[in-house]
Formats: structure tokens, sequence, C-alpha cells
């Protein structure tokens, strides 16, 4: 710790005694502020170089006694060795490999004044087998990493919050992000199998990958039911295998965003409440965190090193944390920022906060204040320890943009989530969404809703199957013709539908709420159309500055379900009503990237969809404009539905884009007032690579004096990039 820092704890210290606080809360306060990087990391059963083990756990400050109970792998003589009362409930011991060592399984043994000994697996428990009650000891040395020039930020490809001068690499703005999610991105569901799905995402000129909890609970899940925070899934694999996958990554030149669930524990087989006071009440997920009750500091500790776990002994780049609205605590948002950017100061942190996206939370901070790591990590600490808990800053880099999700998802569907088609609106959404992570659909709008991805949400309007439902049949959930929906498209993905005769297709049409004159031309001209759609709407996230994200799929127009999946230890009958499906292993299987089987037809389809994705990430990639730039003009034209937006870089590159949200195209003949300068089109989604038409480009350089209309070709649902020349 440099001598600044330690003469202000010196003094806060001094400071807090004088308010006659007891010296045994203080030290435990204190080892909330800057310490050395190992305090966030030797905590559960922590394995150092030299084979020794160091047990440390946090619980009740009313704790008597603390034991670890040791079961060795190859022996049936179980130890019990008692922990050393550090203070207020830390309880630690050291001992050397002939007492405890890498693969043992172990527990803590509890005891408090008048209540029976409790017996709990460890919640900094780093690997789990069969969702026991004990945990085994894992050794954090024991992969070697090949990544050491990415770790020290010798490529420019990694992302830095601190990205500039002094540290040459990509700024958080830069990041194009492919989701996965691990156990339905692959038919193997592992971690290894991930491997050839990432070389994918590398070669589509995705600079990101953000992969969706693996936090260990009963089963396969989403991840968002996670009961051991620092304990990966071993359904999909070892904690090597993940990190085997993330070195894998930084070789492809692809960043890692961990997501993480601040928010609850999992609700299966939870042990947490009873090892210490980490959690304070349900809510519908499960256990809430203690983050501003009585013996907070445990809880905010826990979800601090959590956070570390990940960036350090996994070498993720980044963290995305789940919902962090409903961790209900903007001091504990704010210590994680202040603890990260202090350690790993080019951690990039991403919130999923959903308070509408209030500016406070990811609001930047000065040059002066990034490229002095020391100040920055003061002004963050004097927040802290004077209590100030409001929004004003709390140090997060980015979070995703819920306004803009429901902006292009109302473009798409007339209507979404109480929010009205408009391009108004739309145009209000893009000029403030620089730093937030735009998306057309998350795997939260597809799996939470009703599985279906955005094509089928499109489709569905198209065939207008809601309003061909018999008005005996109202009263059925409206998940229940999503599903009818998806059959319908699936089959004619598949070629099934072009299979049948005239009397089958019409017992078809019957039975799915299908008009009467549907045939399969109309069906094929409402996929068309929704797939176009589908492209738009990537096309959109992809025209102004800022990071952006695709689900997995998406980029190549997959129809493939993204069902809520999990396998419980019990009771899972309360989300069969909402989901209208079991959410088990057939949930998982149709959650599978691949299960579709398309017709050779409609596989060109995907490969057109995929090179699509990949010039726009590469016109992202060689446009700064379209990265750290911002949107200086736009143009809204309500009556056609036709938006352009201006974006413009500190370097002087700049990019416009324009956007056609209807089904009337236009040859030669929308005027619209382009910037000054000349412009050459650079991606147009009517190309016939894309097996677009090919008769709408724009072959000609575009003069304009900023005043006068031009004259530009502008497909039906496309959209057209130009860049500035000169």
């Amino acid at each position: 710790m440099n001598l600044v820092l330690r003469k202000e704890l010196k003094n806060k210290f001094n400071l807090l005694k004088a308010q006659k606080i007891e010296q045994s809360q203080l030290a435990c306060h204190l080892e909330l502020n800057p310490t050395h990087e190992e305090e966030h990391l030797h905590w559960g059963a922590y394995v150092d170089k030299k084979e020794n083990v160091t047990f440390k756990v946090a619980t009740f400050p009313d704790a008597t006694a603390v034991s670890v109970e040791i079961k060795p792998a190859r022996k049936r003589v179980f130890k019990i060795l008692p922990l050393e009362n550090i203070c207020n409930g830390v309880f630690s011991l050291t001992v050397n490999k002939k007492l405890a060592r890498r693969g043992d399984r172990y527990r803590f043994i509890i005891e408090r004044p008048n209540q029976p000994k409790k017996r709990v697996r460890d919640p900094y428990s780093m690997l789990q087998d069969n969702f026991s009650r004990w945990s085994i000891i894992f050794d954090h040395h024991g992969y070697k990493w090949h990544d050491k020039k990415w770790m020290e930020g010798k490529n420019p490809a990694r992302v830095s919050r601190l990205a500039g001068p002094l540290r040459r690499m990509a700024t958080p703005s830069s990041l194009r992000i492919y989701e996965v999610n691990i156990p339905s991105l692959t038919q193997e569901g592992t971690y290894k199998a991930a491997k050839a799905k990432f070389k994918e995402a590398a070669k589509l000129g995705f600079n990101a990958v953000q992969i969706m909890p693996v936090e260990n609970c009963f089963s396969f899940n989403w991840g968002y039911d996670g009961v051991d925070k620092f304990a990966p899934n071993k359904t999909y694999g070892t904690p090597n295998d993940l990190k085997e996958l993330i070195d894998y990554a930084h070789s492809l030149n692809l960043n890692v965003i961990m997501d993480m669930v601040p928010n609850h524990f999992g609700p299966d087989m939870v042990d947490v409440q009873n090892a210490g006071p980490y959690t304070d009440g349900c809510n519908e997920f499960g256990l809430k965190f203690n983050y501003e009750n009585e013996n907070y500091e445990c809880a905010r500790r826990f979800i601090v090193n959590a956070a570390f776990n990940w960036l350090v002994n996994y070498h993720c780049d980044g963290l995305r944390l789940d919902l962090t609205k409903y961790m209900n605590s903007d001091f504990t948002m704010k210590l994680i920022a202040a603890e990260i950017h202090y350690h790993v100061n080019d951690a990039v942190l991403i919130a999923e906060d959903a308070r509408d996206n209030d500016e406070r939370v990811t609001r930047s901070f000065s040059i002066a204040e990034k490229d002095d790591n020391i100040r920055h990590h003061k002004y963050f600490i004097n927040k802290i320890m004077n209590n100030d808990c409001s929004l004003d800053a709390l140090g997060f880099d980015s979070e995703w943009d819920f306004p803009y999700h429901k902006q292009i998802a109302a473009l798409m569907l007339e209507y979404w989530c109480g929010f009205p088609k408009s391009i108004t609106s739309l145009d209000r959404v893009l000029k403030n969404s620089k730093h937030r992570v735009k998306y057309p659909m998350s795997h939260d709008e597809i799996g939470n809703i009703d599985g279906t991805r955005l094509i089928t949400k499109i489709f569905a309007k198209e065939i207008n199957i809601y309003k061909n439902i018999p008005k005996n049949h109202k009263h059925r959930r409206e998940q229940e013709f999503a599903h009818v929906s998806h059959k319908i498209l699936q089959m004619l993905l598949t070629g099934e539908l072009e299979k049948m005769s005239q009397q089958e297709f019409a017992d078809f049409a019957k039975n799915n709420y299908l008009a009467l004159r549907a045939s399969v031309p109309c069906l094929k001209h409402a996929y068309r159309k929704a797939l176009k759609m589908h492209r738009l709407a990537v096309a959109t996230t992809y025209s102004v500055p800022g990071p952006k994200m695709i689900f997995q799929g998406d980029e190549k127009g997959e129809m493939t379900y993204f069902k809520f999946f999990r396998e419980f230890s019990s009771g899972y009958e309360k989300y069969l009503e909402n989901k209208g499906y079991k959410p088990g292993i057939n949930a998982l299987n149709d959650s599978k990237i691949g299960s579709i089987k398309y017709s050779k037809k409609y596989e060109k389809d995907l490969l057109f969809t995929e090179k699509f994705m990949r010039d726009l990430n590469m016109i992202n990639a060689n446009n700064q404009a379209l990265q750290d730039g911002v949107v200086t003009e736009t143009v809204s034209h309500p009556l056609s539905w036709v938006h352009a937006s201006l974006s413009v870089s500190e370097c002087g590159n700049q990019v416009f884009v324009v956007k056609n949200y209807s089904d009337v195209a236009y040859l030669n003949n929308y005027n619209l007032i382009f910037p000054q300068g000349e412009w050459k089109e650079v991606l147009n989604s009517d190309n016939t690579k894309y097996n677009g038409e090919g008769a709408f480009l724009n072959q000609s350089r575009i003069s304009a004096d900023g005043k006068t209309p031009v004259r530009i070709s502008l497909p039906a649902y496309g959209a057209v990039f130009f860049e500035k020349v000169k």
C-alpha cells in the first residue's frame, strides 16, 4: 500500500477510535478499505504456492467456536481442527499439506450460544461436487495460463476502462459483445465444447463474449439461481476447463465478461443462512443478501471478493452485475467499483440496473481522475467512509440500455412493454445511449416471456396468429400461441410444410389458427419480412457509438427457442404457471443451438445473415465514430418511418446511417438532407451478398452541402451505412 493511502487510513483509524468505536469492530471495518489484493482472495480454503491450506470464514459475530471438518480424498479418517477467532466473527487456520490438501472434502462446524452445532459447506467454496454439504479444496495455482501479454495490457484488442494515452487498449465503448449461455450454446453444453463457438464469434468480428452466470447450483440452469458464488457449475466441466476456455478466448483476441448475480442466492438447498449473516429474508428468486442491516460487513465483503474471484482467479476482463437495482444497496455497488478499480484497474464493470438508466450510475470521470488511479480510488473511499450513498457516482462503466431495447422492439412489433412504435422516441434514446450496452433482445426478453426470438415474434404478428384465435379460446395464455407460431415457422424452415398435400395443409392451418386464405407462399413472405426486420434491428444497434451486444444465435437469425430451463432440487410448480412448460431437460434441449435441422434452402439464410453480422462488426471495428464518437445530428421522418443519425469521432471519422422502418422501398427517389461532405456507401442490407435484391444500392458517391436534400435509394426494412470520404 502506498504511503498516501496508509496515512489516510491511519487518520481515519484515529478518528473512529476517538468516536469510541471498539477496536475489534474497527479492524474488521478497515478490511473493507483498500488493502493488499490477497486480502480479497484468501478466503474459504486457500492453497498457497507451498501447498499450505488456509481455512478462513466469516460467520456470526456471536459464534463461540468454528472448526473445520476434513474428509481426506484417499482416507476415511475425518479430522476436526479448531479455527482461531480473529475478530467479529472471522475465524482462520493455516495447516500444511499433511493435514489438508487439494481434493479433500471439508465443511465448517459453527457453534453459537444456546444453539445446536451447524455443519455447513463453505460459502466461499471454490469447487462443489454433486451439490453436497461438503466443499472441495481447490488450488487455483494448478492451472498454467498462456495469456500473460494479454493480462499485462500488451494487446491493443484488450478492453480497458482506462484506455487512452497511458494504456493503448480498446475502450469499453468499442465492445461488440456476444452473449452466451454455456449449457445451451452447444449440444454438449460444456466449457470445452464452447471453444468452437468462441472461435466462430471471433471470426464474425465480435471482440468480447459475455458468459451468462456459471455459479454452482443444484444442476443445469440459466445461471441466475447460483448458490455457490465462487464455484463454477461442475455440470459443464471443471474450474480448469473454464480457465482453459477463457485462456483460449484471449488467444482469439476476445475479451471475457463474466455475468454474476449480486442480488440473491438461488433457492436450492442453501446453507449460507446457517453459515453467517449473509442473508436478509427472501424475495421471489431466493435469499436476499444482507447488505444494509445488522452485521452487513459479512455480505458486502463476500460479494466484493466474489467479483475478485472472477477477475483474478479466472482472468476475466470485466463483469456484468445482474439486476443491481435489487441489491437495494448503492453503498455496496460503490464498494465493488472502488475495490475493483483500485486493484484490477483495467476491469470493465457493467450493471443491469433497471432504474430507467439513471445516468449517474455510469457517470464518467474526468481524464485526470482516470489517469491518476490513486486519486480516483481516494475519491471513492472518501465517499464510502462518509456513508454517502447517493446516486451521484457509482463508478460503473456501462449499463444495459433498457430504453433502447424497448424502443427497437416496439418498432419491430408495433407495441412492446408499454412502448408504442415511435421514430421520435427512438431518436431520443439513441442520442443518450453512448455509454450503455445496446441490444435488440437478450436472454431475458426471449426466455422470460415465451422462449421465442424476435424473428418468431415478428412472424406471429405478420400471420395475425392472435387475431385468428376463436373467441372460445381467448382465455388461453398468449405464451401458448407463441409456441404455435414457433411450430409453424419451424415446420416451414425444415421443409415439412412444403411436403404436405393441399388437404393436409388445410387441416394443419385450421388446427393452428392460421387464416382461411393462408398458404405456404404467404408464410414464406411473412418469414422473409421478419428476417429483414431482425437484420434491421441488429443494424440499428450497430448504427451509433457505444457498446453493442447480440445474443447467441441471433448473429445468424437462428429460430431455436431459448426457454427458461433448469433442474430443481424441489418445487418447480410455480414456474409452470408463468411459462406454460416444464423448465427441465426438455426445455434445455429445445434451447440448444443447432437443435433445428433447417432445409438447405433456409440454411443459406443463416449464412447470409452471418455475412451481414460480420460486415457490421467490421464497419464498427474500422470506424472510431461508431465506438467512441458522439451522435451530433439526427433526422427523423415519422411519416415515412425513416431515421438517420450522424456519428462523429474526435479524429474526424464520420458515419451517417439511414434506416427505413417501413415496407416501402425507394429507388433513387428518397429525399434526405445529408451532412456536408462527400459520402460513400459502405454497407447496404439490400446487397446480394446478404441475399438482398441488389436493386437499392447507392453505388455513386454522394456530395452534399448540408442544406439541400439529395436523392438516395433505400430498401424496405433496410439500413444503409455511409462513410465520409472528404
